[in-house]
């Protein structure tokens, strides 16, 4: 049985850090700029309002409450700027350090997609299509029995200029640049196509991490899922515990000391109706197994309270009735102090949002 208790603690999480378009706007830091940031500001809701940017900040935001970090997108397409959220699973990165080492993003492009980016070179594209490959996971399992995906992979970094102008001489000088790769196995032959489908530089990474709060050390943070690794493991345990026991306590056990039984199942007997003979002075007693549910239970619940404090979460927070005659200023003093830590949450992330403005939007209006 699975208690899933990581859900709920993510939905708070999410909620409490949430950040909605009307958040966002562009503020004059000297008089004179007034009429400048109110013009910046109508087009950065015209902005949003035409790339979907709401969507955006709520798929944002519960990568944030699950995983503690996100990765966003910014790319320019034919003068417009659009942004995504880049999942992890289809990211490949430094685990430590994120901005200062490759980006790979692994795509799975139907032929339609890759004939619809005129800048990859076509004729690799139709060689590509001539060879497809079923879709599998990062284990290497398949996902389904599709053949119609091609797998790229889209690199993004500072590398060797010489890995542009096949130069020896410039493989000391590094420039920002991507690369589309793509590596395939031809069919009915153990040969493997590596192509480059395109290559150039960029004036900037299009890839910036946001997190809630920064771990040292590590390029993903702590969201509500890792806290609650321990706490969900043990509430498993203890609910299997309790299942087991309640099937035990279910069956009826006897014990005799009659050998007439030696080796016999009398659960098995007694389940099948038989008539049980024992010895004069041999009485046949039940065994007590009855299972000690409140203990187990109460261990569950120390488990989930801990999950609970780790992640600042309290239980009105949560939705839970306080016990009878508990003071309501108690209540919102206790809501108070655990919004506390969401606040320093969204605080960051208005900080990221203020940052991903600065990098990739204003620029682009500029332009």
């Amino acid at each position: 049985p699975f208690f899933n208790i990581v859900t709920a603690a993510t939905n708070i999480w999410f909620r409490a850090t949430d950040i909605d378009r009307k958040n966002i706007r562009i503020k004059a830091t000297k008089s004179d700029q007034y009429v400048t940031a109110f013009l910046a500001t109508i087009l950065l809701q015209e902005w949003m309002r035409k790339n979907n940017f709401g969507v955006f900040l709520n798929e944002w935001g519960r990568t944030l409450a699950r995983y503690g970090s996100a990765v966003a997108k910014f790319v320019e397409k034919e003068g417009e700027l659009y942004s995504e959220v880049i999942p992890w699973n289809r990211l490949i990165c430094d685990t430590v350090d994120f901005e200062h080492n490759l980006k790979i993003e692994k795509l799975w492009l139907t032929p339609a997609e890759l004939k619809k980016r005129k800048n990859y070179d076509q004729e690799l594209v139709n060689e590509l299509l001539d060879n497809r490959a079923i879709r599998k996971t990062m284990d290497g399992l398949t996902k389904d029995t599709k053949s119609d995906y091609i797998l790229i992979y889209e690199v993004h970094g500072e590398l060797p200029l010489s890995y542009l102008t096949d130069d020896e001489d410039d493989d000391d000088e590094f420039v920002q640049q991507m690369h589309v790769l793509s590596f395939q196995d031809k069919k009915n032959s153990k040969e493997t196509m590596e192509h480059t489908l395109v290559r150039g530089k960029e004036s900037q990474d299009p890839y910036f991490i946001t997190h809630l709060i920064k771990e040292d050390g590590r390029t993903l943070a702590i969201g509500a899922v890792e806290h609650l690794f321990e706490a969900q493991w043990m509430v498993n345990h203890s609910q299997k515990q309790i299942k087991d026991q309640i099937d035990l306590a279910s069956k009826l056990l006897f014990q005799t000391s009659d050998g007439n039984f030696v080796g016999q199942n009398a659960l098995t007997n007694l389940e099948n109706g038989d008539i049980l003979i024992h010895g004069i002075n041999a009485p046949l007693t039940q065994i007590s197994n009855r299972p000690d549910i409140s203990a187990m239970q109460s261990f569950t619940q120390q488990w989930q309270a801990l999950g609970n404090q780790i992640n600042g979460i309290s239980e009105a927070m949560s939705g839970t009735n306080p016990p009878s005659g508990t003071a309501w200023r108690l209540q919102q003093a206790i809501l108070q102090e655990s919004h506390s830590l969401f606040e320093l949450m969204t605080e960051n992330k208005g900080l990221a949002i203020e940052e991903m403005s600065r990098r990739y939007v204003i620029p682009s209006f500029k332009k």
